[in-house]
């Protein structure tokens, strides 16, 4: 005779209110998560609950002021050379394995040319590793800057909200520095980025 086990009797769905009587039901596997389009539904008979722990930094850059550069000097920023500045220096000094790590939910949600606003999403295990690299980033092409931290939070609507306060009152002290040069195209162009941060998602 072959011996069955008592808990083979029971359904799938029974079993597994048996194991997790809580109604979500969360898996972890050395902090990935796996997507409940990869589990069958019939055979869990619950619905996972699953989510990616990020972080968000708003920053701004600006010219070094500790360099030499002439008065024609501007930052073009944009998200490629952002992105690429950045992970060079992680790269740099986090080496390949610290790069690949920091890959997984890096990316540059949000740049205002006009404002050098930006908002970057990093994991929360990794976005002290990225946050240390932005820190000792040198150069965006060939134009010497540094970034300054304005907000860290893990949730993107607050980095939403912080983004808005900062690019209405940069745009508003951008407006009396150029005054009567600031054109109907570059105010569009703000109420483009404006929409831009408001329809942002993780």
């Amino acid at each position: 005779l072959c011996s069955i086990s008592p808990l083979s009797l029971i359904s799938s769905k029974t079993k597994l209110h048996l194991l997790y009587p809580s109604t979500t039901v969360r898996l972890k596997l050395k902090s990935v998560f796996l997507d409940s389009t990869q589990l069958d539904s019939r055979t869990t008979g619950s619905i996972i609950m699953v989510g990616f722990k990020n972080r968000y930094m708003v920053m701004e850059v600006f010219l070094d002021p500790s360099k030499d550069h002439s008065k024609d000097d501007s930052i073009i920023i944009s998200e490629y050379n952002v992105s690429k500045a950045i992970k060079d220096s992680i790269l740099t000094n986090y080496g390949e394995y610290g790069l690949a790590a920091s890959l997984g939910s890096f990316k540059i949600k949000y740049v205002n040319p006009i404002t050098k606003l930006c908002i970057i999403r990093a994991s929360r295990e990794e976005y002290q590793k990225v946050w240390s690299s932005i820190t000792m980033v040198r150069s965006i092409g060939n134009c010497p800057v540094i970034f300054n931290l304005l907000d860290l939070s893990g949730n993107i609507e607050a980095s939403k909200k912080t983004a808005l306060k900062c690019e209405e009152a940069k745009f508003n002290q951008y407006k009396q520095l150029m005054g009567d040069l600031v054109t109907p195209e570059t105010t569009q162009r703000m109420q483009n980025c404006f929409e831009k941060i408001r329809i942002l998602e993780n």
